[in-house]
């Protein structure tokens, strides 16, 4: 890739999206989507800053600030590194397997950028849970003016983790060690049970105090 996604416009990401080419595909929309929940918890957060009404959570809301900070800059970097960890992956299918010495190079090479490609999500899920962390102390610390984008922030969350399960489940499908591959799809369920269900309250609750 000659240009980095975070340095595409809008419009050039959908179009490129939406064209004939591999990249980029569903995981890095799944980064982008998680970027933008992120991008909510801070408005909300940056609109309750100094606040008296809230002054009590002044601390907490200038921590959130922080943390968002670094997880705007980790979660689109995902962006990137999803297409990136697709790149070698997809050389690898390519290579040649009409010898046994080849075919053996070629499984070798599959194994070890099957476990990049499942990396990636795998860090999206991880870091999803830290993001919705931040939504979940905005549902009672944030401005109430604000709170159906914690609303809009977590269903969006809750999106970009089953996509980033989906995106685990195709590249440890094919991986040869079942041990590895137990612990990484125990993790996964993990996190995308405990995201789904957070994710949910937070929803059900904006919704309640919007009736």
């Amino acid at each position: 890739m000659d240009r980095k996604y975070f340095e595409f416009s809008l419009e050039e990401f959908a179009q490129d999206l939406g064209s004939k080419k591999s990249m980029p595909g569903g995981g890095s929309v799944a980064a982008y989507a998680l970027n933008l929940a992120n991008g909510l918890a801070s408005m909300v957060a940056n609109f309750t800053d100094g606040k008296k009404k809230y002054a009590a959570y002044q601390a907490d809301i200038k921590e959130i600030l922080a943390r968002c900070q670094d997880y705007h800059r980790e979660s689109m970097d995902m962006v990137d590194r999803d297409a990136e960890a697709f790149l070698p992956l997809a050389e690898a299918y390519k290579l040649p397997s009409d010898t046994e010495q080849e075919k053996k190079y070629k499984h070798q090479e599959m194994q070890a950028c099957l476990r990049g490609a499942a990396s990636v999500p795998m860090d999206l899920l991880r870091l999803s849970s830290k993001v919705l962390d931040l939504h979940e102390d905005l549902l009672e610390k944030g401005s109430v003016m604000l709170l159906s984008d914690v609303g809009v922030g977590v269903a969006i969350l809750r999106s970009a983790a089953l996509s980033a399960r989906l995106n685990v489940m195709i590249n440890i499908k094919d991986i040869d060690d079942q041990a590895y591959v137990e612990l990484i799809s125990q993790e996964m369920e993990d996190l995308v049970a405990d995201i789904v269900k957070r994710s949910d309250y937070i929803y059900e609750e904006v919704f309640r105090r919007f009736k």
